[in-house]
């Protein structure tokens, strides 16, 4: 189920995504950095979705914060 966190996103000027508060506001983590947004599909045609993880997400699922329990 989606609420308004789902879509709390913005994009920069190089086209990467970045999470935004209730207000619009960039987050960021404890060091002071920007926390990326949802990761893209490397190639939405695919049989077996990858996602793009340059930024930390995982290839498998495109979270952040995944552990690897998403292929076990």
């Amino acid at each position: 189920m989606k609420d308004g966190r789902d879509i709390r996103h913005t994009f920069d000027r190089d086209g990467n995504t970045w999470l935004t508060d209730a207000n619009g506001t960039i987050v960021r983590d404890d060091r002071g950095e920007r926390i990326p947004g949802p990761a893209d599909i490397e190639d939405p045609n695919a049989a077996f979705p990858l996602y793009e993880s340059s930024r930390g997400h995982c290839a498998f699922c495109g979270r952040l914060i995944c552990r690897g329990t998403c292929f076990k």
